[in-house]
């Protein structure tokens, strides 16, 4: 399995890490503001 970063939780880092993941790449995305990475994390 590949592992792969993403910095950045807008809307490219977000969709980048989406496309990843769905090829079936281990994705960790990474996020500046606490808020966003929550809201992230629960939906």
């Amino acid at each position: 399995m590949v592992r792969v970063s993403v910095f950045g939780a807008g809307s490219w880092g977000t969709a980048l890490a989406m496309v990843l993941a769905d090829a079936g790449c281990q994705v960790t995305l990474w996020g500046r503001r606490q808020e966003l990475v929550d809201a992230i994390n629960e939906t």
